[in-house]
Parts: structure tokens; C-alpha cells; sequence
């Protein structure tokens, strides 16, 4: 059963000393000799054991009696071969049972047989799958029952056929045998402990050590309207509102309503969620509702919104509590200073109908006086300190969980602990956590918590380290590389590295994700849903991010980048009584750029535009001269280009102009060149070239135009490679998963009939036709929906970039939507187009967008929003697809490259000099631009 105990039938123990097989006196002490058959496979002589029988429950017939054994090793542990099985939690009758026994002959082997109900009290029915040579026999006895599916045991095989063709045999069920050696074999009982997270309100009997302070916060309620909890990360500030206050105002006084809330996504929608659903709103409140009650606060103030919530809950008091206060420090807004000067004129009443508790850490209770002076100054006058526990405290809080369950704290442990958390209040959280591992790490039966266990998880700092890293190692590589990026980048805050960052699943990659969820299985993180529907994540409790070595390794090889990130934030800032923040300038642009260049994935968008603005703004500042001279020197040699008859010197002329001024009008004109020279714009793709990966995500997208060519009813469209994929039936049905499982129907209000699938990060979009809902979602092992809108426009097509995180649609009103994939769908650009869109695609740095209209492809730079390139190609062309170097667009078929089309200004200047022949001759330059200076 484990290093030290064995079980087995009372009647086997008999045969070993010799005694008659029903023998019912007791062999308690005795020393018997336990042979291990299965750790024997390998070698000629299995191993043996000296054991004492230390449980007895007699043997009787075969069908009465208990007849259980309970043995201990004396001097030496099991073999190493021997390996422990764990007994199922629950009575049950598997499908497939194995008993093991020996054969003739053979070192041992494996049967399969089928449970049945209890024939009676102490026995059950089993039916063999075999006969003959191979079945339960004699010998058997003893062996355990085992559930092939878990391995865990169910019971243990008591009675075994006669005959080689009878196939029932009986087995002591598990709960006979628990009851027999319940010391040893009886489950331990749930922790009392609760790790990383802080007590509820259904934990305040397990919640010790700050009666003082809970009856001190109760008094200050009775006694004002606000109250201010102050105390340090890891002292234990929501546990005490929960399972201290809340608990003992609603075992204690009557007619109370309480609402707890954190100010997400800010104040506002969190007090407005919070009183509707206190005055009787589903959960989750419905838009309605939320907007309904932010508009009552707006309108009539805190307080008389309050009344309302008393009348409608039918209470005489209201209690708000809001716990993490400091968040709202995240955004300023009016209206969150509205609210805060209602808040501090609560602080004024005595005795009153309406009180607000507010829970922050006091490494934030300096900015409020910073940002808002007047608040600031009320908490002051009306805060209480959480202090850390005293000694007597944390021992009542250590001892006391446990003596619930019957088990007690070696003298030594507690002394360890208290001592240790004594000196740093902020460990509290850590406390729980090493008592949790360390209750977890009790065996059946073991009643004292020893200084033993303490050290074999590392002590109170290095449990919580071991426990991450044994999730952190569990992970695969892949899986691996992405934790310290979503730590690092999204889960703690730059200013810092102890305080924890609430993150929306919308700026985490889509990739990434499923990492997310891996990390919350194993309470590392927390997920959550905020007011307006955002999901979140952040770390479970600030105590890990102090406590993990190897996340200070991470913190330490990162430390300028992380520097550099504060000084960003920072500048991005705007001045007090300036709109907008000052570009960067010198030394810190020189950074900013070095760091967006090295680490471009670490570098989010807010902060990419920035960094490129004030880039721009310098490159301005610096060249503004050079610039207005080329492109003076690009207008002289277009307007040259458009009135000389060579058409080559015409052609070689508009390149000039291109490659001094590479405008869309520019474009145009080299364009317009090439065709009356009679040359394409298109270079053909040979059959070598047309398995190229950028046409893959071609492949993965459906649009309104394949549906002239579609299935039939009973055919079907397949999207993605070997893992997951995509299928889209004739009648506009999608379904995902593999091809050899079922399949997960996806629902949308209509046939789907614009598909774009990115199979690297298993990402999909779908379309309507005629109401326009556009549909993202990833897939796993389930479909994840993970953005949502209606247009109410008809679309025609979609595309995903190779990240999945920026979504291209193409719509029925001539217009090209370039959207976030995630979240709401929020539109970052919209573009025109002339005429019926059949296919669009982004860059693979969503940077550019791309629309093909009847042969037509039309190129913007969505960076700067504006029109880039517009080229021709085959009216016969049904898809378009950017290259990996963004410097062409392949157009072809749904299935088949045909060409390639140059599209940034080099590209088409290398293009048109080929179809040329030749460049421009010194001689030809001075006459058309007036001088050989700039001359390239």
C-alpha cells in the first residue's frame, strides 16, 4: 500500500504460520514472511520481506467472515520493484478488473474478469473473461482487485474457482477492507489549509488568529460610513473582510445586505454590476442592467443608489466592500474622482445605513495623496493598519485548521513557523501554503504534522519555488518557453517585479492561451470574467512572485529590458495638462528602437506605435530637407516620365520617381509604364516554386466565390493539415476536431460562408452572408469562442494573419474591415474598394492588407492608413496571398499559385528595369533631372 504497509487475506496470513486456514485467533505481533511476486519478474528469486501483522479482521466461510490482514515491514523498506497501489476513492464495478497470480510453471500473470454487485456484506461477485489453464486459482488469494482503466484497487480476491472451467470468483470489497485497517487504509481528511487563496466566507471556521482585529473592523463599521483596511501584501486583508468581517456580520447581526466588488475593468462598471445583482439581476448582469445602473450612480450619486439597493434587497443596512482598491490607480478618469469624493463623504456619517469597506495594499496608499489629495487625506484619518500576526495569533492560526481534523502540529513545527512568519508579516500566504503541502504529504492514519515534512518540502520559502517548478518541468518545451513571456510581459507589473498585473485574454496571443489555462489548472493563475465580459488572468497570490527563484532569474537576465519597459510607460505618459505625451527623443529613442528591432514579439502595439511615431517624428525632424528635395526631384521625373514617347526612357523615368517618392500616385505611373511598354506586372511561378508556404494560408480560407464552384449537399469543405481541422459542409455546417474523432459542430445564426483557418495556433474566423457575424474561436480539444460581432453588412471573405491576433474582412458595401481577432473584433482600419471582393489577406506583421477585386489587387499600409500600391493581375485569380518577405502578393487559384506581383517600391523598381532592358544613361539623367547628383 505504501513503503511500509501490506494487505491480505486473513486466511493467507494463516497458511504462513502454519495454522488452519479459518483459524480465528488473532496473530497480532506475530512475524511472517512476505514474498513479492510481481518485483520477481525479472529475476530468478523474487524478494522477501520480514512482516508483522499489526490488523486482523478473522477469515470465516467463504461467505462471511472479513478475513483481512494488515502487515507492517520490520527493519527493511519494500523492494524497489515493488511498487505501491492507491485504493479507488469510491466503491465501484469497473468494466475490466486484473488479478494477478501464479501460474504453473511461469513466474506469475495477469487475468481479466468483470465486477458484480455485492453477494453479500463482506463479498462481491467477479466473473473471469478466461478459462482453463489461465484463471484465478488457488495462490490467488490476496491478490488485489484492480480497475484496469485507473490501476487503482477496488478489493482484494478471497475465494477463487475450483475448476479450470468455472470463471466466478469473490473478492472482499474495498470498503470491508478499509474498515478492517482504517488506521492505516482510511483516506485523510480535505486540508484545513488554503494554500494561496484567501478565505471565504465559507471558510471563517477554519479561520484563526484575528478575532482582535475582526472585532475591531466590526466596531469601525458600526461606527462610520468609511473604513480603510491597510496592510501589506500577504497580510491577509481579504481574508479578513471574508471569512473575518462578512462572516461575523452575517452570523451575528440582522438585516444586512452586503456587496462585494474589485474595481474592474474600472469603478464604475464594478459598483453597477455589484448593486444590480444585489437588487435581483441574473448573473452575469445583462448590458442592459449595467448601464441602467451606471447611469442611477451618474445621475443620483453613490448614496441614493444605495437606498435603492436596501429598498430592492429589503434590507435596514448596506455594506460595500471593495476589495484591491489600489487598482483604480491603474486609469484616471472624472469619473473616477467623482466617485472617490462620494466615497470620502461617507466618512461623515455616524452610525449609517451605508458603509464602505475598501481593501488596498499600503505600498499604495501613498499615490492616492499624489493623484487625488483630498481622498488621500480621508483615508488617512479613517484607516486601520492590518498588522502582522503576533506570536500567540499565528500559532492559534497554524494549530487550530489541523485540530479540527484531529491531527496536531509537532512542538517543534510550530515553533519553526511562528518564528519564521513572525518576523516577515507579508508570509502569511506562504504559511498556508507549506501547511497545505505539508497535510497533503500525510499518509492514512498519520496524525501529527512533524518538522520532517517541513523540511522535505523545502521549508517556507522553498516550498511554493518547488511546487511551481515541478508545474513549470511538467510542461513540454514549447509550452515552456512561453511561461516566462507571459510572466514577464503580461502578468507582473513593469514598475514592480512583487506586484501582480490583471491581464485580458485579448492581449495575450491566442498561442499562448492554452499555456494560460494549464498554469490556472494548477493554481499558479486565476482566471476570471470581468463586468463588461472580458475574460482576465492574473498570478493567484503576489506571494509567488516573491517566492520563485526561477522567476527572479527570469526578472534578472530581463532587467533592462524591464528597466527600459518603466522609462517607456513612463514617457508615454502625458504631462499634467497636456493632451498627448512628447515623443521620444536622443539616448531613449536610440534604446527604444534597439529594443523594438531585438525583441519585436516582447514589444506590444500601443507601445510599437509609439516607439515607430517618435521615429518617425525624429527621421522627420532630421531629413525634413532630403525629403523635400526627393521628392521635388520624383515630381521633375514624373512629370518627365509622363511626357516623354520612348516608352523604355518613360518607364525608367517613372522608376526614378518611385524610388524617391514611393507614393500610391508613383506606383501608379510605373504601373501604367509597364503596360503600355506591353509588359505584366505579373512574374509567372514555375511548378518547382508552387508548393510555397505563404500560399498555404490561401489554401485555409473560404470565401463567398468558392461557393460557384461548392459541394454538393452531401460533400464537404476541409480546412487545416494533420491536426485539428476545419469542415464545412454544403449547407454552410462548420465542424472541427480530428478526422478520426467526433466532431464539434460550431453554432452560428446562418450558413457560414466565408472561412479563414490558421492552423499553426489552431485559430478560426467564420462569416454570414447576409447579417455579417463574424465568429473567432480556437480549438482544442473543445471550440473556445474568443471573439464575437455583427456587422449587419454582407460579407464576402476573411483572412487571419499567420499570428491569428488581426483579422481581414471583406464586405459587401466595398469596404475591407481590418479588426483585433479577439474580445469585441475592434476595428483598427477600413479601407474602400472598387467592386465585388473576393479574397483578402494581411502581412504576416500586420503591417499591410490586401485586396483582390476582379483582378485587380489593392495593397495598404495600415500603419499609416492609407492606400499603398494598386496592380493588376488576372481576372481570373480567386486568391491573394502576401509572401513571407511582404514584398509581393501571390495570386492565383483557391488551390494553385500562378504568380507573383511586386508590391513595395523596390520589388516593382527591380520588376520595370528588367522588363526594361536597361537603366538610365548618365546623359539621360542630366537632361531629365538636371544634374548626376543623386544619381543612383
Amino acid at each position: 500500500m505504501d513503503d511500509e504497509h501490506v494487505v491480505t487475506c486473513a486466511h493467507v496470513v494463516n497458511a504462513a504460520l502454519g495454522r488452519v486456514l479459518t483459524s480465528p485467533d488473532s496473530p497480532l505481533g506475530k512475524i511472517v514472511r512476505v514474498e513479492f511476486p510481481v518485483a520477481g519478474l525479472l529475476v530468478s528469486v523474487p524478494p522477501e520481506r520480514r512482516a508483522r501483522v499489526e490488523a486482523w479482521a478473522q477469515p470465516g466461510s467463504a461467505f462471511d467472515g472479513v478475513d483481512v490482514a494488515g502487515l507492517t515491514l520490520v527493519n527493511e523498506p519494500r523492494p524497489a520493484d515493488a511498487t505501491p497501489i492507491t485504493l479507488a476513492r469510491e466503491q465501484d464495478s469497473a468494466e475490466v478488473v486484473l488479478l494477478y497470480g501464479p501460474v504453473a510453471d511461469r513466474p506469475g500473470g495477469w487475468v481479466r474478469a468483470r465486477m458484480f454487485p455485492l453477494v453479500t456484506p463482506h463479498r462481491q461477485q467477479i466473473q473471469q473473461y478466461a478459462q482453463g489453464v489461465f484463471v484465478a486459482r488457488p495462490g490467488f488469494s490476496g491478490t488485489p482487485v484492480v480497475d484496469q482503466g485507473s490501476g487503482q484497487m477496488l478489493g482484494l480476491l478471497v475465494s477463487t474457482a475450483a475448476g479450470r472451467e468455472d470463471t466466478d470468483v469473490y473478492a472482499i470489497p474495498l470498503s470491508s477492507v478499509v474498515a478492517a485497517w482504517p488506521t492505516v487504509l482510511a483516506s485523510m481528511p480535505p486540508s484545513p489549509y488554503k494554500g494561496l487563496e484567501a478565505f471565504g466566507v465559507e471558510d471563517r471556521h477554519l479561520f484563526f488568529g484575528r478575532s482582535g482585529d475582526t472585532e475591531a473592523l466590526e466596531r469601525a463599521v458600526g461606527q462610520c460610513g468609511l473604513v480603510a483596511l491597510v496592510g501589506a501584501s500577504g497580510v491577509g486583508k481579504s481574508s479578513m473582510v471574508q471569512a473575518g468581517l462578512i462572516a461575523r456580520i452575517r452570523d451575528q447581526a440582522a438585516g444586512w445586505s452586503i456587496v462585494t466588488i474589485r474595481p474592474r475593468p474600472n469603478l464604475s462598471m464594478a459598483l453597477a454590476a455589484g448593486f444590480a445583482r444585489m437588487s435581483g439581476a441574473r448573473v452575469p448582469v445583462a448590458p442592459d442592467d449595467l448601464e441602467a445602473w451606471q447611469h442611477r450612480i451618474h445621475r443620483d450619486g453613490l448614496v441614493r443608489a444605495a437606498e435603492m439597493v436596501r429598498a430592492s434587497a429589503g434590507s435596514d443596512r448596506l455594506l460595500l466592500v471593495i476589495d484591491q482598491f489600489e487598482e483604480i490607480l491603474q486609469s484616471e478618469s472624472l469619473e473616477n474622482d467623482a466617485l472617490l469624493l462620494q466615497l470620502a463623504g461617507l466618512a461623515e456619517e455616524r452610525h449609517p445605513s451605508f458603509v464602505a469597506v475598501l481593501a488596498l495594499r499600503e505600498d499604495a496608499f501613498g499615490a492616492f495623496f499624489v493623484r487625488h489629495a483630498d481622498f488621500g487625506e480621508c483615508l488617512r484619518d479613517k484607516a486601520i493598519a492590518l498588522r502582522g500576526m503576533d506570536a500567540a495569533e499565528l500559532a492559534e492560526a497554524v494549530r487550530a485548521p489541523a485540530a479540527l481534523r484531529g491531527v496536531t502540529i509537532a512542538d517543534r513545527l510550530e515553533e519553526k513557523l511562528v518564528r519564521a512568519v513572525a518576523e516577515r508579516p507579508g508570509a502569511l500566504p506562504l504559511l498556508e501554503f507549506s501547511l497545505d503541502q505539508m497535510w497533503r504529504a500525510l499518509r492514512p492514519g498519520q496524525k501529527v504534522l512533524s518538522f520532517d515534512a517541513y523540511e522535505e518540502i523545502g521549508g517556507l520559502d522553498g516550498a511554493l519555488a518547488a511546487h511551481a517548478d515541478v508545474i513549470f518541468q511538467s510542461l513540454n518545451d514549447a509550452e515552456r518557453v512561453i511561461v516566462p513571456r507571459l510572466f514577464l510581459n503580461h502578468l507582473i507589473s513593469p514598475e514592480q517585479f512583487d506586484i501582480r498585473r490583471v491581464a485580458r485574454r485579448a492581449d495575450i496571443p491566442p498561442g499562448e492561451w492554452p499555456v494560460v489555462v494549464a498554469l490556472a489548472n494548477e493554481r499558479l493563475l486565476t482566471i476570471s470574467r470581468r463586468e463588461d465580459g472580458d475574460e482576465t488572468v492574473e498570478v493567484v497570490h503576489e506571494a509567488l512572485l516573491r517566492a520563485w527563484d526561477r522567476l527572479h532569474t527570469w526578472l534578472d537576465a530581463e532587467k533592462p529590458f524591464r528597466e527600459w519597459r518603466r522609462q517607456l510607460h513612463y514617457a508615454m505618459e502625458p504631462q499634467p495638462g497636456e493632451d498627448d505625451a512628447e515623443y521620444l527623443t536622443g539616448s531613449m529613442l536610440a534604446a527604444s528602437l534597439r529594443w523594438l528591432e531585438e525583441r519585436p514579439t516582447d514589444v506590444n502595439l500601443e507601445e510599437r506605435r509609439f516607439i515607430e511615431a517618435s521615429g518617425a517624428r525624429r527621421d522627420e525632424d532630421e531629413y525634413r530637407y532630403r525629403l523635400l528635395y526627393r521628392r521635388s526631384l520624383a515630381r521633375t521625373l514624373a512629370a518627365a516620365a509622363e511626357t516623354v514617347r520612348d516608352e523604355v526612357l518613360s518607364l525608367l523615368l517613372a522608376v526614378e520617381a518611385l524610388e524617391r517618392s514611393s507614393d500610391a500616385a508613383t506606383d501608379r505611373l510605373v504601373r501604367s509604364r509597364l503596360r503600355r511598354l506591353g509588359g505584366s506586372e505579373i512574374e509567372r511561378i514555375s511548378v518547382k516554386e508552387r508548393e510555397t508556404t505563404a500560399f498555404t494560408r490561401a489554401r485555409n480560407r473560404l470565401t463567398l466565390d468558392d461557393w460557384g464552384k461548392g459541394p454538393s449537399p452531401a460533400d464537404h469543405w476541409k480546412l487545416g493539415g494533420d491536426g485539428p481541422s476545419l469542415w464545412l459542409d454544403g449547407r454552410g455546417r462548420v465542424s472541427a476536431g480530428w478526422a478520426d474523432e467526433e466532431m464539434i459542430g460550431i453554432p452560428m445564426s446562418a450558413p457560414a460562408i466565408a472561412v479563414a483557418y490558421s492552423p499553426d495556433v489552431r485559430v478560426a474566423c467564420l462569416a454570414t452572408e447576409e447579417a455579417g457575424e463574424l465568429l473567432v474561436c480556437q480549438i482544442t480539444d473543445v471550440v473556445d469562442i474568443i471573439g464575437r460581432r455583427t456587422l449587419g453588412i454582407p460579407v464576402t471573405c476573411v483572412a487571419l494573419n499567420d499570428g491569428a491576433d488581426l483579422l481581414a474582412v471583406g464586405c459587401d458595401d466595398h469596404t475591407v474591415r481590418f479588426m483585433h481577432a479577439a474580445g469585441g473584433l475592434e476595428e483598427v482600419a477600413r479601407m474602400p474598394c472598387a467592386g465585388f471582393i473576393q479574397d483578402v489577406d494581411i502581412s504576416a506583421d500586420g503591417r499591410r492588407g490586401a485586396a483582390l477585386t476582379h483582378g485587380r489587387i489593392t495593397i495598404w499600409d495600415l500603419v499609416a492608413v492609407e492606400l499603398e500600391a494598386d496592380a493588376r493581375g488576372d481576372r481570373g485569380d480567386r486568391r491573394v496571398v502576401f509572401t513571407n518577405m511582404q514584398d509581393h502578393v501571390i495570386i492565383g487559384s483557391r488551390d494553385l499559385p500562378v504568380g507573383r506581383i511586386p508590391i513595395s517600391g523596390n520589388a516593382l523598381a527591380v520588376w520595370a528595369r528588367r522588363v526594361a532592358g536597361r537603366s538610365l544613361t548618365p546623359e539621360e539623367w542630366r537632361r531629365y533631372a538636371g544634374s548626376s547628383e543623386d544619381m543612383d
